[in-house]
């Protein structure tokens, strides 16, 4: 969806409300895989990821999620969040995480708003990390963008 400003005496037409209330673009990864890195990282399937094309301003809503463990539990974690490569870019961080420090897999997801800074084509990508010694495990990936 095109980001659009209205000024006074534009009209909201029927092609504007469609854009807004389109569905949010969505990639999956089933494959079971893991990391030892504590760096974010891809896993040898990569992704999932999603590229969409924005405008400077235009925000999204990014959701990832998988099913997490991490081999050692207790302090230890494993995480997933998302870099965006493109017109803007951003490495992946804590800050936009989902993490369990489970050693069962239970399901996580984290939701964080994105702003392009510029505008152009813009490629959201998950990443991974354990976050202290012992293997992060991710399976049914996803990521789910949504601009507003």
């Amino acid at each position: 969806m095109p980001y659009k400003t209205f000024a006074a005496g534009n009209v909201l037409t029927a092609a504007d409300m469609n854009a807004v209330t389109a569905d949010p673009s969505t990639a999956d990864v089933a494959t079971a895989q893991g990391t030892t890195s504590t760096t974010y990282t891809d896993l040898t399937t990569s992704g999932p990821a999603v590229t969409l094309t924005m405008v400077s301003g235009q925000k999204a809503l990014v959701t990832v999620s998988a099913q997490m463990s991490h081999s050692a539990g207790g302090g230890a974690a494993a995480a997933m969040a998302f870099a965006v490569s493109g017109a803007t870019t951003l490495a992946a961080t804590d800050a936009n995480r989902a993490t369990s420090s489970s050693t069962s897999e239970i399901t996580c997801s984290r939701t964080t708003v994105f702003t392009a800074t510029a505008t152009g084509s813009h490629t959201f990508t998950a990443k991974y990390r354990a976050v202290s010694s012992g293997t992060g495990t991710f399976t049914d990936r996803r990521i789910v963008v949504k601009p507003f």
